[in-house]
């Protein structure tokens, strides 16, 4: 299996992990899931919530590998870490569909493995680059 690939799988795999799992407990009680979390996320665009792009920029960051484009893949890799390290200082997050929110008390597995995908893809990307040979002199006949 391609490098490539192989990075690819494991970044994909961490987020599709990452939704089955509580990754934010709050002031209630309660915990909030993966996919509850990626699914509310974007309402909270306009306030505190813009750490969510870091899903979307993932996401690019998965197709620029895809197609051979690891700088800009690790450079949408490194901008997606950020913006997950950036969901650390949110204080609440919006609990249901109706706009509720509740303060934030702790974060669980399922954020620690966002950030694990995140990470995934950077550094990654950055090692494809590394092992890239690079012959900038040499002639094609």
């Amino acid at each position: 299996m391609k490098k490539s690939r192989l990075i690819l799988l494991i970044s994909i795999v961490l987020f599709i992990t990452l939704l089955a799992l509580p990754a934010v407990f709050t002031q209630k009680g309660s915990e909030m899931y993966g996919l509850a979390v990626f699914l509310l996320g974007w309402a909270d665009l306009s306030g505190d919530g813009t750490s969510w792009l870091a899903n979307p920029i993932l996401l690019f960051s998965w197709i620029f590998l895809l197609v051979k484009q690891p700088k800009i893949a690790a450079f949408l890799g490194l901008c997606s870490v950020g913006m997950a390290l950036y969901y650390l200082t949110e204080t609440e997050i919006t609990v249901n569909e109706a706009g509720h929110k509740y303060p934030i008390t702790s974060y669980g597995f399922g954020y620690y493995l966002w950030l694990a995908s995140c990470a995934t893809m950077f550094v990654g990307s950055l090692l494809l680059l590394r092992s890239k040979p690079e012959n900038l002199f040499e002639v094609r006949k």
